[in-house]
């Protein structure tokens, strides 16, 4: 049995906020599994195309700046279990205005896999906050 150098969580979560306050469609598109699931208390929606993704976050950008959010971090990362290559934890996404001060919270649960390649990717997300 071989042992992966992975990117910790914490750097993953890193590069993905990265790519939300960026407002990096593409990759926020890469670091998703296909398919994914999207769970909330809406239902359950199976994300089978990179462009899926890319709407949503399209989107979600327009809806986020209209709000005056211009970055996001991760704050507050809980693992709940790590075993196989797969991580399932949750954690808190603070929006933050843009002089960096916070004006918002949203908490999501994730299972995060890692794929042949040994890059980490997003398999299920789940909005805590209600829709």
């Amino acid at each position: 049995m071989t042992t992966r150098d992975l990117e910790t969580i914490e750097s993953f979560f890193d590069r993905y906020t990265g790519y939300l306050s960026d407002g990096d469609i593409d990759g926020l598109a890469d670091i998703y599994n296909y398919p994914a699931l999207a769970v909330s208390p809406r239902g359950v929606l199976a994300v089978t195309e990179p462009q899926q993704t890319r709407e949503f976050f399209g989107q979600g950008q327009q809806y986020y700046r209209s709000r005056g959010i211009q970055s996001v971090r991760a704050k507050d990362i809980v693992t709940d279990i790590e075993a196989n290559e797969i991580w399932v934890g949750h954690l808190l996404l603070e929006n933050l205005d843009d002089a960096g001060n916070p004006v918002g919270v949203e908490r999501n649960a994730y299972q995060v896999v890692v794929d042949r390649d040994g890059r980490r990717r997003i398999a299920v997300t789940t909005p805590l906050d209600g829709v």
